[in-house]
């Protein structure tokens, strides 16, 4: 009984043996690479792709990209008269460095009032911050006035979006605009931005109607509805008032130093 038992062993231990325990055959040695053989430093063990069907692959990891941003296409209804206001941004370049086009502005009865184009570098620092380096252009009513820029843009901390800004312009002019926005997610696609900007300038310039320290300063709160990422019409509500000798000015004019204003219009990008 026990020699039989021991043969039936010996004799399944020599069936299986050579035998993958899966049921797929063994693959023949003409099908592995020779012994001691390298793969190329493409993996392909020196043999192209198109040897084994597979086209060849490319990869660019800091490809160009471009981004068009309107972030506010509006129409303003206020106590100083109604009026289309525009505010946004293109920008086109690689990952650390890229060119940015900025404006924003207010026309008026059919004629721009206020409004500035800006021409930026940006140089990336950190994962959320860009430093802003060009110049800015102001045009409308007045003379045209032209500053160097240097600034900072980026994402604070709690996902404020930030833009801070200096200028210097000829005859000693300063100014500095610092903005902060903030998107509150009501639904995936109902949310509440509340904006907030600020302008300082360091001197007098009546012929545009700016007084020296703190200008003036506009606060808004949207509410948009983004019927696709790219397409998203808003309502909000906004307040803008004038400061100090810019106040001044205005009321010399025959213009409150201070607008509420009822806002519709669109975001779009692409």
């Amino acid at each position: 009984m026990n020699m039989q038992s021991n043969r039936s062993n010996a004799d399944s231990s020599n069936t299986m043996t050579g035998m993958d325990m899966s049921g797929t055959p063994p693959m023949s040695s003409s099908s592995a690479p020779p012994v001691g053989s390298l793969p190329s430093s493409d993996g392909s063990a020196g043999k192209p792709y198109s040897a084994y069907g597979i086209g060849g692959m490319m990869m660019n990891d800091d490809p160009l990209v471009s981004k068009f941003m309107l972030d506010q296409l509006e129409f303003v209804q206020g106590n100083n008269g109604d009026q289309m206001a525009w505010d946004g941004h293109y920008r086109i370049g690689y990952d650390l460095n890229q060119l940015w086009i900025r404006s924003e502005g207010q026309r008026l009865n059919g004629k721009t009032e206020d409004a500035d184009a800006e021409l930026l570098w940006g140089h990336t620092i950190s994962p959320y911050w860009d430093t802003m380096l060009g110049t800015r252009h102001d045009f409308g009513s007045g003379p045209a006035r032209d500053w160097a820029a240097f600034g900072i843009q980026g994402l604070a901390p709690y996902k404020f979006d930030t833009e801070a800004t200096v200028y210097a312009g000829t005859d000693g002019r300063t100014a500095a605009r610092f903005k902060e926005y903030y998107n509150i997610l009501f639904t995936e696609r109902l949310i509440l931005s509340p904006e907030i900007e600020i302008n300082v300038y360091g001197q007098n310039d009546p012929a545009r109607a700016i007084g020296a320290g703190l200008s003036d300063t506009a606060i808004s709160m949207r509410l948009k509805y983004e019927i696709r990422r790219e397409f998203a019409p808003y309502i909000g509500v906004g307040w803008d008032r004038k400061f100090g000798r810019t106040a001044a000015l205005f009321q010399a004019s025959g213009i409150s130093a201070t607008d509420s204003q009822l806002l519709a219009g669109v975001e779009i990008w692409y």
